[in-house]
């Protein structure tokens, strides 16, 4: 739902360190040196390639060389669970912002610390391509979204979603889909739930519908709709009148007035991710006509 913010030279970083650690049953060999030895030349793409790559770039690779459930040796080289886990789990905590699950924006998955002052965080490392049936993609960089455990462990699971990832360049979720209400009602007269419907709306496209229905976001944004209330009780209550008399008694912008009374991110596109149900109060004050 919101595209991933990463911090610079993040992959030079990443390849630097996952290609120079070694295994101790391949008598210290680094997992370049492993991979240039047995994979190079049948793979036809580099080591940099696999860690790497841009989402579109994994994805070529995959229509190239196909599923590798059986090889056991890919499987031994790229051995996520057990070789990399922890350490890529670190790498994400200090070098992407995680704040909130990027697939649904409902939950934190923000790092803390422990009253021992060790770092722990709240988010699961999601293959948006199945690491199962593409284990030469198990430690891609572009391939691990930091997620809720209900993304990826009870909706996601192993489900594929051809369309754009979060992780790639060219996902452009918050713009092309929108929450709309449908409200009939232009009065604002809605008291209760089942007044209105919420859904995720895509405009002259489908490109993102395979995306919300893996992640059942119309069904899991159901439960928020008291916050859509929420609003349209406060925007009843500060129409355009009250916001400009209360600019002019506060001395603040118009715009800082409506952040003040109906969220931080209203007229934000960067930080989105900061705060679970950001898109949806962003989404829904545009449909109130306070953006």
């Amino acid at each position: 739902m919101i595209k991933i913010a990463y911090k610079k030279n993040i992959t030079q970083i990443y390849y630097d360190d996952l290609s120079q650690r070694k295994y101790k049953d391949e008598a210290y060999k680094t997992l370049k040196e492993l991979f240039d030895e047995k994979f190079k030349t049948e793979f036809e793409c580099t080591l940099d390639d696999l860690l790497y790559g841009s989402f579109e770039r994994l994805q070529e690779i995959k229509d190239n060389l196909g599923d590798m459930s059986k090889r056991e040796d890919v499987k031994a080289l790229f051995n996520y669970e057990t070789k990399f886990q922890k350490h890529i789990s670190k790498f994400f905590e200090q070098y992407v912002e995680v704040h909130t699950c990027y697939f649904c924006n409902i939950e934190f998955i923000n790092t803390f610390m422990t009253k021992n002052e060790e770092i722990k965080n709240g988010f699961t490392l999601d293959h948006y391509i199945d690491k199962g049936k593409y284990p030469y993609l198990a430690l891609s960089l572009y391939n691990l979204i930091p997620s809720c455990y209900t993304c990826n462990s009870k909706v996601k699971r192993v489900h594929s979603v051809e369309t754009l990832s979060p992780a790639s360049t060219h996902f452009d979720f918050d713009n092309k889909v929108k929450f709309k209400t449908f409200m009939q009602n232009r009065n604002l007269l809605i008291d209760c739930e089942e007044d209105f419907t919420l859904l995720l709306k895509e405009d002259f496209s489908d490109i993102y519908k395979q995306y919300i229905d893996v992640f059942e976001l119309d069904g899991r944004y159901k439960y928020h709709k008291y916050k859509v209330i929420e609003m349209i009780n406060k925007r009843k209550e500060y129409p355009n009148s009250r916001i400009k008399e209360l600019a002019l008694l506060t001395q603040k912008t118009e715009e800082e007035v409506k952040q003040d009374l109906f969220g931080e991110y209203l007229f934000e596109n960067e930080d989105l991710h900061k705060r679970p149900l950001s898109k949806l109060v962003r989404d829904i004050s545009e449909e109130l006509g306070l953006g």
